[in-house]
């Protein structure tokens, strides 16, 4: 009986060594699997910022480019704006009755000016 007991705690303490060695090899894959994720996370987020940066890149052409155009019709605006104002100032000076430099009044005016000189009052007809 004593051999059994001795077998059955050899059997006891193999059992626990080969769960150890089970136990020691499953966290070193787990790590191998780990450091491998991680690998492949950091290749994984260095082609995405490399993307990135290409569609940065152009977006900024394409922002150029819609600047460009966008100060090009400004300036056509603004001319078509100046010719606008040139025909508007010139259509506001047109002088719709001659104006000659002796006869500065029609006759109305003449007959009002001469009955203020004549009337002695200084209140407004």
């Amino acid at each position: 009986m004593p051999i059994l007991i001795a077998l059955w705690k050899f059997k006891y303490w193999v059992a626990i060594a080969i769960l150890f060695i089970l136990w020691v090899f499953q966290i070193a894959y787990t790590n191998h699997l780990a450091g491998q994720l991680k690998d492949a996370d950091s290749k994984c987020i260095a082609k995405v910022q490399g993307i990135e940066q290409k569609h940065l890149k152009a977006l900024a052409a394409k922002q150029d480019q819609i600047n460009k155009v966008s100060s090009d019709y400004e300036a056509e605006k603004s001319k078509q704006r100046v010719k606008v104002e040139t025909v508007t100032r010139e259509v506001q000076k047109i002088i719709d009755r001659p104006v000659y430099q002796r006869n500065c009044f029609d006759d109305s005016g003449v007959q009002i000016i001469n009955s203020l000189i004549t009337n002695d009052s200084s209140e407004p007809p």
